[in-house]
């Protein structure tokens, strides 16, 4: 891939993609936009420029962003903003929407102490959805790319992974290796053995597991212990940021410190750093 970096924004905690190439970052700084037409990033939403973002998400209009204690939405593009009604003050670690999100406005987030919050109204409303849940010290959280039918999800906290089939109003523990967590972010992808949950760790390289999930492999090939962040084909790690092709795992970029990624739909990938910047990958 040929990289451009940026310097600002410097400090990403996660991306949005947006359709043409667009993409949303949740920042130190606030709501960032990269906007493919300039090149560039530009800060947005300026009632949060002074505000450290730490989750994104967006589907069209509807525009999600999380903080320290808050949630935010839009649902006219990020020209207009409301704090959002939670059952108590949350330090939002991630936000997913829901791949049928047009017609069933689910959304879910993770959160630091307070477990999984849901909502059904377009990120309006949210409430805490722990039933099951072990652990409610959430790092990550993901659905199923076929959610408007199976109805199953996943969220990810430093000691196991959990699954719900009921869109995420209850949950069961999926039997990882006990030696596998703690667990940092969660991604499916769509193999050749079918549906793929991947779970990264931190100091225990890269966890698969094909759907009824009840199963664990470590990948192999992938050199590398502490993974930051994944996405379907693509990990984020301590030493580099790796893509999966033809079963092996080649390393795209030599950049450490890489917490987020997000794939633009005109095949382009960005990368967030911790304090370094944002790189942007386009294919040769």
């Amino acid at each position: 891939m040929n990289w451009k970096h940026f310097d600002e924004p410097a400090a990403i905690f996660a991306l949005a993609p947006q359709p043409g190439g667009a993409c949303l970052a949740a920042t130190e700084q606030g709501l960032w936009q990269f906007d493919p037409r300039g090149g560039g990033w530009q800060p947005i939403a300026p009632q949060f420029a002074h505000v450290p973002l730490t989750a994104v998400a967006a589907c069209g209009p509807t525009w999600l962003i999380g903080s320290n204690g808050d949630i935010a939405f839009s649902h006219d593009g990020g020209q207009n903003w409301q704090l959002a009604n939670l059952p108590v003050k949350a330090r939002v670690l991630g936000l997913a929407i829901s791949p049928d999100f047009e017609r069933d406005s689910i959304a879910l987030a993770a959160t630091a102490e307070d477990g999984v919050l849901r909502s059904a109204d377009r990120g309006v409303t949210w409430h805490a959805w722990n039933y099951g849940l072990l652990d409610l010290g959430m790092n990550a959280i993901a659905f199923s790319p076929d959610f408007g039918e199976d109805t199953t999800c996943f969220a990810a906290s430093d000691h196991a992974v959990f699954t719900s089939i009921n869109g995420g109003r209850a949950w069961q523990e999926l039997l990882a290796p006990i030696e596998a967590g703690p667990f940092t972010s969660l991604t499916i992808a769509t193999t050749r053995r079918g549906p793929t949950l991947y779970a990264g760790t931190e100091g225990n390289g890269l966890w698969a597991s094909v759907a009824p999930y009840e199963t664990w492999q470590q990948v192999k090939g992938l050199r590398a212990d502490e993974i930051n962040f994944v996405l379907p084909g693509w990990a984020a790690t301590t030493s580099g940021v790796y893509f999966a092709a033809g079963g092996r795992w080649r390393k795209a970029s030599d950049q450490p410190d890489v917490v987020c990624m997000a794939l633009l739909d005109d095949g382009a990938l960005v990368a967030g750093t911790a304090g370094s910047g944002v790189w942007y990958g386009a294919a040769d």
